[in-house]
């Protein structure tokens, strides 16, 4: 006789696969005209400056808000209470701007970024938000301070500063990710904003 235990109510089971754990972050995703204002970005500095890294795919671009540790998975304890935290959030449509790039991060794995000289306080106003109420809700969460930033690509070289075009695109929701190495993002909630 043969007993299965279903420790995963019945949910779909998704194995963990690549070199490491999935990684979970609220993040404000472009609409497609500014993905693609983006994309076109990302080529020109790319050609330009000749990395050692591939570009990141257009559907990869986005803002992190929060990271969250999730060790549970994306059907555990951890998502389900970091969604009902987003539930409970009430913001407003604001838009962001970015207006430079930058490298970001440490060797040898420089990310080449849009970046911003802007304040973007409704942004930051939203990771703030995000942030108090997924520790008051007990989660581990990143609690570094938020630069707000769209990752093109990573490199070995720390580049300086390039002054760009405004690129600016109106929020309407954030989301919940889960990213597992270099495969398509999964998003697992959206919350718009009114």
């Amino acid at each position: 006789m043969q007993f299965v235990l279903d420790l995963d109510g019945g949910r779909e089971f998704r194995p963990r696969e690549g070199r490491r754990p999935p990684r979970y972050f609220f993040a404000l995703l472009p609409d497609a005209e500014a993905r693609a204002r983006i994309d076109g970005l990302a080529h020109d500095l790319h050609k330009q400056l000749r990395p050692s890294r591939p570009l990141r795919e257009p559907d990869q671009y986005h803002v992190t808000l929060r990271g969250i540790a999730a060790p549970d998975g994306p059907f555990g304890q951890s998502v389900a209470m970091a969604r009902t935290v987003a539930d409970a959030i009430r913001k407003t449509s604001f838009a962001v701007m970015f207006n430079q790039a930058a490298s970001f991060g440490a060797a040898p794995n420089y990310a080449f970024s849009l970046t911003t000289r802007a304040d973007l306080l409704a942004a930051n106003s939203l990771s703030t938000t995000l942030l108090d109420a997924l520790r008051h809700a007990g989660l581990k969460v990143d609690g570094s301070s938020f630069q707000p930033h769209v990752t093109l690509f990573y490199d070995k070289v720390r580049r300086t500063p390039i002054d760009l075009p405004e690129l600016r695109w109106q929020v309407r929701e954030f989301v919940l990710v889960e990213s597992i190495d270099n495969r398509k993002y999964v998003i697992l909630g959206s919350w718009p904003l009114d």
